[in-house]
């Protein structure tokens, strides 16, 4: 995982494949990452190296939009392939058609 940052803007760019053997240890390298940062307006989570996503992948990712909407911190998933970018759609829209 490696992180930059411009400004307010930090990018995290993810490394490996976001699944349940990996997991827990993605988040708590993602955590700190954010921990280590003060000032963040915006975080861009660039997948452009994740090739496999699971739904505990998908949960995460999910997880951290709120947590820093929370924060009022905007948030952005960046350089995603077109299968994981349709898995988030469809998280979205059944979240939008269950009200969750």
């Amino acid at each position: 995982m490696q992180s930059s940052r411009k400004d307010d803007i930090l990018e995290i760019t993810l490394e490996g494949d976001l699944v349940a053997s990996n997991l827990e240890e993605q988040d708590a390298t993602l955590r700190k990452l954010l921990a280590e940062q003060s000032g963040v307006a915006q975080l861009h989570l660039n997948l452009g190296n994740v090739v496999e996503i699971d739904s505990l992948g998908v949960n995460l990712v999910v997880a951290l939009y709120k947590e820093l909407k929370l924060k009022e911190i905007t948030f952005a998933v960046t350089n995603t392939s077109r299968q994981i970018k349709n898995l988030f759609n469809e998280d979205v829209e059944y979240e939008q058609n269950n009200n969750v």
